[in-house]
């Protein structure tokens, strides 16, 4: 999957808008289903590889955690 994390997370509420309208097949909300969980754990898959990075980067010389005046998330 070659997504950004903001086009997976709006794909991601895309099925899940077309899932909760309840108009689809039973076999065309199983694949949506399934595309929706490939989706979250894709976006799992992003977020922890940017935890690590934001990890690494907040590390001194000597591997201990600098703490930071800069609030993540926000």
């Amino acid at each position: 999957m070659k997504l950004t994390y903001e086009e997976a997370i709006i794909e991601l509420e895309k099925i899940l808008d077309e899932l909760e309208k309840g108009e689809s097949s039973l076999d065309q909300s199983l694949k949506m289903f399934k595309k929706g969980i490939d989706l979250y754990n894709y976006c799992n898959k992003l977020i922890s590889e940017a935890e690590g990075e934001i990890k690494i980067l907040l590390e001194d010389d000597n591997g201990d955690m600098v703490e930071s005046s800069y609030p993540m998330g926000g």
